[in-house]
C-alpha cells in the first residue's frame, strides 16, 4: 500500500516533495487504514521540456530527500511515490514507482496504491510475479492514450477476481495523465484508498491525503469511487 501526489500548474516543488514525506511518515494520516509509515521505496515523475524525467529509490523517503536536487525539478507537472510493500519479497529499486511498460509506441508510466494479486490471471501467467507491473500491463496493452476513459477502466476493473484491495493508480504519457479512483465496494479501508483533489486557477493536487500545508483543508474534496480525472500538459 502506498501513497501518492501529483502537481499540475504553479507549485512549490519543494512542497509537494514535502508532503510526499510527510505522508510517508504518517504525518498527514486522517484515515481508516492500519498502515501509516511508507519506508519501501519512493519515486518521482516530472516533465522537463516536454521530456518525462524520473528517479527513484530504496528505502524511506525521509532519508532520501535531503540529498535530492530539488531545484533540478522543474516544469509544469510533477508526481511522487512512497511506497510500503504488501510482500516482503517484493523490496528493492525494481520495485519503486513509476512503473514503465511500453505498448504500441507509447511510454506508458504509473504510480499505483493497492495491491491486485489476480490479475495475473489475465496474462497467461503462471502466478504473480509482481502486481502493479502486471496492473500496468493489463491496463495498457491494448489501448492507445485515446482509449484511456473511465468506461473502459470501469470494464477492465469488472473482469479482475476478487482478492485485491485498490487499484488507484496515476497513469502517465508524455501528452497526459490520469488519475483513477477504483476500489472494491466491499472495501475495509474506504477512507485510506480515497484520493482527494484540490484546484484553483492556477494548481491542481490530487494527493493520497488531504495536505493542508499545500492548500487549505476546505479546499479539498474527496474523489468519488471509480472517478477518472484526465490532466492534458500544455506543448
Amino acid at each position: 500500500m502506498c501513497r501518492m501526489i501529483m502537481a499540475q500548474g504553479h507549485f512549490s516543488v519543494a512542497a509537494v516533495m514535502n508532503a510526499a514525506r510527510a505522508m510517508s511518515c504518517g504525518e498527514t494520516a486522517q484515515h481508516d487504514g492500519p498502515i501509516r509509515q511508507h519506508p519501501n521505496g519512493w519515486g518521482c515523475l516530472w516533465l522537463d521540456n516536454g521530456k518525462v524525467r524520473t528517479l527513484r529509490g530504496t528505502g524511506t523517503f525521509a532519508d532520501a530527500l535531503p540529498s535530492i536536487d530539488i531545484d533540478s525539478i522543474r516544469g509544469q507537472f510533477l508526481a511522487v511515490h512512497v511506497r510500503h510493500a504488501t510482500l516482503s519479497k517484493n523490496t528493492g529499486g525494481q520495485f519503486s514507482h513509476p512503473l514503465l511498460h511500453t505498448s504500441g509506441g507509447t511510454q506508458w508510466y504509473m504510480m499505483h496504491n493497492g495491491f491486485l494479486p489476480t490479475i495475473y490471471q489475465h496474462l497467461g501467467m503462471e502466478s504473480s510475479r509482481f502486481d502493479s507491473s502486471e496492473y500496468l500491463q493489463y491496463i495498457v496493452d491494448p489501448i492507445t492514450p485515446a482509449g484511456m476513459s473511465r468506461h473502459y477502466l470501469q470494464q477492465k476493473m469488472a473482469q479482475i477476481a476478487p482478492g485485491g484491495s485498490s487499484g488507484n493508480a496515476f497513469f502517465i504519457t508524455r501528452e497526459k495523465a490520469w488519475a483513477w479512483q477504483w476500489y472494491p465496494d466491499d472495501s475495509p479501508f474506504p477512507h485510506y484508498f480515497t484520493l482527494h483533489c484540490y484546484e484553483d486557477n492556477h494548481t491542481k493536487y490530487i494527493s493520497s491525503e488531504i495536505i493542508p500545508g499545500l492548500a487549505t483543508a476546505g479546499g479539498w474534496r474527496r474523489m468519488n469511487n471509480h472517478e477518472l480525472q484526465e490532466l492534458t500538459f500544455a506543448e
